[in-house]
């Protein structure tokens, strides 16, 4: 390279190393800023015990910008030529401006993730980029510069550029997608659970969806599968159900009453030989989860899996350095997509960045454990978790916005924005608009219209391995959720006013040689692991409180008399906040509980995680309303000051629990609160 053109470069990089300095200091000043909007006690463990914490993720951030700063000199180069001054910083700041828009198309094309949170926060239509092939031709804008930069730097451009595309060229067109692994027999059937976080039971073709072609892959599913109509939880909150179903045990015995467990809470799980994935493992199996960001459960609780590819909990640090990715947004933006790694290195806490973990992701690592275990000739139980069901409803495009109004430019337009502040002091406004409401049950509709996309993907790997008539699939959820049904907001786990929205899930259940049918029976998901363990063949244990649904299954059996019982969920804001389908004067008689600033702390010995505060704990649960369900009525008992507030209703009657039965001498009260006062 002529001293010319290497002097040049030389003064475009140290202006662009001085611009990505001041573009991370912006991002440290936004960090701090975006810090003082949380809770007041956990920004000041941010600035305080924790200090080193919020620096490290500040510096670890500063790479990303300048190796993009570098980039950046490497291409505006040629073009500036030799201007001086002024002149010269204008022309490189331009430059820069022009390379970062074009260099947005091959970054968003290869991560549509970050396309869609770019679309969640600006008020622009930027899918319209999409609509014209504008990302393709930013592409190949992108793609010019380069070739153009590589002649400023190799006098041997035309030759070695000419091999390299003949060789990109040639590898194209021999490349072929490797073919699936097909499956073999073998003595037992493999197992999968596919979950969506947050679905509803009435957000179903086949369960009556209002919105038609809602669900057409999962319908399609329904009819080959058992499925039980009156399936539900023991707390709709994704850490204490899931370790309902891996155990077969309630709540109040797994001992797991909140996703702020402490330590020894954790340890005493953790402990329980007889989960369903180490039993399955001692039957032969291979076990691994697949999940994006609301699967970081199975990293706080190890429930037996062999594998584990999900998020990383969210302890104190993790947040920070999700605080970290939002306020510094150019190195997830370019540099999110890179293989570990340097993307790693570039993208500090990029595992925990929901656009990081899309649907495509996670099913390709959970085929990956498949086709692992068709190679080893072993029977497989696998989990795939997802979570676009869950708030804020992010979904893909263009699932978030399948069903909006056309031109709808209100609140939450691609997504439900929620301020920390706002969810810890007050939860969520129960005086939004109708036409918002409907929105977000629009933004709702499209997140479950994009589960139900990844069921079809699933769906057919399993045909292509020839694995369909060889798997057990089951395809539910943790729990359901609230959309503003009477005597709620949003949210999940709070009350159990309004209907059965929050406790009753799907429960599709295909078994090879099983003849599909409908289960109306009330069942459990405390009734997963000891149904599976028995259809296996395998013991179950006794310490299993659930039963075996086999006879439902089979269609031995219409009902096993069962009864559903739950609990409601840890609250991040103070309890009278959730009771909106109370009096106020019921409102102001309810056992309080403060919110998480008071209710949380960080525990330095248990990996920094957030846990219940000792002191409260009890106080936490005691102010839990528990509920019994049978297939005519419910019963919900809420703790008061003076003595329990009572609802009781006839869910066949009144599915939407407008008319209160308590207190009218009916025997059915008496009974259901002799049995729910056994738990």
């Amino acid at each position: 390279m002529g001293d010319g053109r290497w002097t040049t470069f030389v003064r475009v990089l140290r202006l662009n190393a001085a611009l990505a300095f001041a573009a991370w200091t912006f991002g440290v000043l936004t960090f701090v800023v975006q810090t003082g909007d949380v809770a007041e006690r956990f920004a000041a463990l941010a600035k305080g015990p924790y200090v080193e914490v919020a620096v490290g993720a500040q510096l670890q951030a500063l790479p990303g910008y300048l190796v993009l700063g570098g980039l950046l000199a490497a291409l505006v180069s040629p073009w500036v030529g030799s201007r001086r001054g002024l002149a010269f910083g204008l022309s490189v700041v331009a430059l820069d401006g022009l390379v970062l828009s074009l260099a947005l198309g091959p970054a968003l094309l290869v991560s549509p993730g970050h396309f869609d949170t770019v679309a969640r926060k600006t008020r622009l239509d930027v899918y319209q980029l999409q609509r014209v092939h504008g990302l393709e031709l930013m592409a190949v804008g992108c793609a010019l510069l380069v070739l153009v930069a590589l002649g400023f730097f190799v006098r041997s451009l035309r030759r070695r550029s000419i091999a390299a595309v003949g060789a990109v060229a040639f590898g194209t067109m021999a490349w072929r997608a490797p073919t699936p692994p097909r499956a073999t027999p073998l003595e037992r059937p493999n197992v999968l659970v596919i979950a969506a976080d947050s679905w509803r039971f009435d957000r179903l073709g086949v369960h009556g969806a209002a919105r038609p072609g809602l669900t057409p892959h999962l319908d399609a599913f329904a009819a080959t599968a058992v499925d039980f109509r009156q399936h539900h939880v023991a707390t709709a909150s994704t850490l204490e159900s899931w370790a309902t179903m891996l155990s077969g045990q309630f709540p109040w015995t797994h001992g797991l009453r909140s996703m702020y467990p402490s330590k020894a809470e954790v340890a005493a799980v953790e402990g329980n030989g007889e989960l369903l994935p180490r039993r399955l493992a001692a039957l032969g199996y291979d076990t691994f989860v697949s999940s994006d960001w609301v699967g970081n459960c199975f990293d706080l609780v190890d429930f037996g899996f062999a594998t584990r590819r999900v998020s990383p909990v969210q302890n104190f640090p993790a947040l920070v350095r999700e605080a970290t990715a939002r306020a510094h947004p150019v190195a997830p933006l370019f540099f999110g997509a890179l293989p570990p790694p340097l993307g790693d290195w570039l993208v500090p806490g990029r595992a925990s960045l929901a656009a990081a973990a899309r649907p495509a992701v996670l099913t390709e690592q959970l085929f990956g454990d498949i086709d692992a275990s068709l190679a080893a000739r072993r029977p497989f139980f696998g989990v795939l978790f997802v979570s676009p069901t869950h708030l804020p409803y992010n979904a893909r495009a263009p699932f978030n916005a399948k069903y909006s109004v056309p031109g709808y430019d209100g609140p939450h337009r691609y997504q439900v924005e929620v301020r920390a502040h706002e969810l810890i002091t007050t939860g969520f406004s129960p005086t939004l608009s109708p036409e918002t409401i409907r929105h977000v049950r629009d933004l709702y509709d499209g997140a479950v219209s994009d589960f139900d996309d990844t069921v079809g993907t699933v769906l057919r790997g399993l045909e292509a391995r020839g694995l369909s008539e060889q798997t057990i699939v089951i395809v539910t959820s943790d729990h359901g959720e609230d959309l503003y049904d009477p005597g709620s907001t949003l949210g999940h786990g709070t009350n159990f006013f309004g209907g059965d929205q929050s406790t009753r899930i799907p429960f599709l259940v295909r078994i090879p040689g099983v003849a599909p049918r409908t289960v109306d029976a009330i069942t459990r998901t405390v009734d997963l692991a000891p149904t599976l363990l028995a259809r296996l063949g395998a013991p179950v244990p006794p310490s299993m409180e659930g039963v075996s649904l086999e006879p439902l299954l089979t269609g031995a059996r219409a009902d096993l008399g069962l009864m559903a019982f739950a609990e409601t969920c840890y609250l991040f804001f103070p309890k009278s906040k959730a009771m909106t389908g109370l009096t106020d004067a019921e409102r102001a008689e309810v056992v309080e509980v403060a919110g998480a600033e008071e209710t949380l702390t960080v525990d330095p010995d248990f990996r920094d995680n957030l846990v219940l505060t000792p002191a409260l704990r009890q106080a936490v649960i005691d102010a839990k309303d528990r509920m019994v369900r049978t297939r005519t009525h419910k019963l919900i008992v809420i703790p008061g000051r003076t003595g329990e507030i009572v609802r009781l209703y006839d869910m066949q009657a009144d599915p939407t629990q407008r008319v209160n039965l308590a207190g009218q001498g009916l025997p059915i009260e008496a009974e259901l609160r002799h049995v729910l006062g056994r738990r």
